[in-house]
């Protein structure tokens, strides 16, 4: 049975799985196809910097920039959600990842 899944929970686990492989895989040149939730999803590395809708800022080089203007290197195992909030690795495994 295939259950829904909000987008919040389709992105950690995309970027979870993501970042459990490595950085070789990240650095490659193509998209990366994943089965998450009974959907086929595509992930690919980030070219270009991304400023989410309430102003946090996530650029390809590593940082993170949020609302308040804090700037941060990303930690490998970190994911930034679509909220803008920096997550831990254990945080991500306290949500399903």
């Amino acid at each position: 049975m295939i259950t829904k899944t909000s987008k919040l929970t389709r992105f950690a686990l995309a970027s979870l799985a993501i970042l459990s492989l490595g950085s070789t895989v990240l650095a490659g040149p193509g998209p990366m196809y994943m089965m998450i939730g009974g959907k086929m999803m595509m992930v690919t590395p980030m070219t270009k910097d991304v400023t989410l809708k309430n102003g946090c800022k996530v650029c390809a080089a590593g940082t993170f920039t949020d609302a308040k203007g804090k700037t941060v290197y990303v930690k490998e195992g970190q994911m930034v959600t679509s909220e803008g909030v920096l997550m831990k690795p254990s945080a991500n495994k306290a949500h399903g990842g």
